[in-house]
């Protein structure tokens, strides 16, 4: 990490809350449930004239980090700031701008992945331009991106592959959704087999063996390893 930046920074802010004293407050908290956290404070910057600086703080467990934003002002600590004549939240817009770097990356390192990828769900025209979409079919995002199906094939090739993030009845309904698309026989059918298990109120379906699971579980420890943190990504 920047160490060198990160006691400049604190020096600058004579008055706020030193990079010990935050990472020693969240440290005892956190190490109640994991004793091998390690707490460093990351990056520090003044938020216009507000008065507070942005602090990130990054939480490592077991080779795990996660950074978290936070605000300092005096010896105060709170968890956002809302401006109320922008209707801005700063902790919000630090959550969505992380969001769109990580899928970025991913998108980055899974380009020249997917295109040698076997386990997709095809669709469309092979000579129109092609669409990776990673899906989860209990993600209500995915639900709303797969409503859109029948207008993005007008322009692409699309192919679905199938990484839930979600628990373990995700990946049963992926794997079927796997097994059902290979005897469908027209891109309507595929659509309709995925449409029956996005269905939020679907109430039964096949047992799933656990060599079927392995191989949904195994394609997301894939893409997971590449960057995949969220559902959907769409790669072009």
């Amino acid at each position: 990490m920047k160490k060198l930046s990160l006691i400049l920074a604190c020096s600058a802010s004579l008055f706020a809350a030193s990079n010990s004293e935050i990472s020693d407050f969240y440290s005892k908290s956190i190490k109640m449930q994991f004793p091998n956290a390690i707490v460093t404070v990351k990056d520090r910057q003044k938020v216009g004239d507000t008065g507070f600086e942005s602090v990130i703080v990054s939480v490592s467990v077991d080779g795990q980090t996660q950074d978290q934003i936070l605000f300092t002002k005096d010896n105060i600590i709170v968890p956002d700031i809302i401006d109320l004549k922008t209707r801005t939240s700063y902790a919000q817009e630090y959550e969505m701008k992380k969001f769109q770097e990580a899928r970025e990356h991913f998108a980055k390192n899974a380009k020249p992945v997917v295109q040698k990828e076997k386990m997709v769900i095809a669709m469309g025209d092979k000579n129109k331009p092609t669409m990776y979409v990673f899906s989860d079919p209990e993600c209500p995002f995915c639900r709303e991106q797969l409503e859109q199906i029948k207008d993005e094939l007008k322009n692409y090739q699309i192919n679905y592959i199938l990484t839930p993030v979600h628990g373990k009845s995700a990946f049963e309904k992926s794997a079927l959704i796997y097994k059902e698309s290979k005897k469908a026989k027209s891109d309507n059918e595929k659509i309709a087999i995925l449409k029956k298990y996005y269905d939020p109120n679907i109430k039964s379906y096949p047992k799933v063996s656990d060599a079927e699971l392995k191989q949904i579980f195994s394609l997301y420890e894939k893409y997971r390893a590449l960057g995949l943190s969220a559902t959907p990504i769409i790669i072009k």
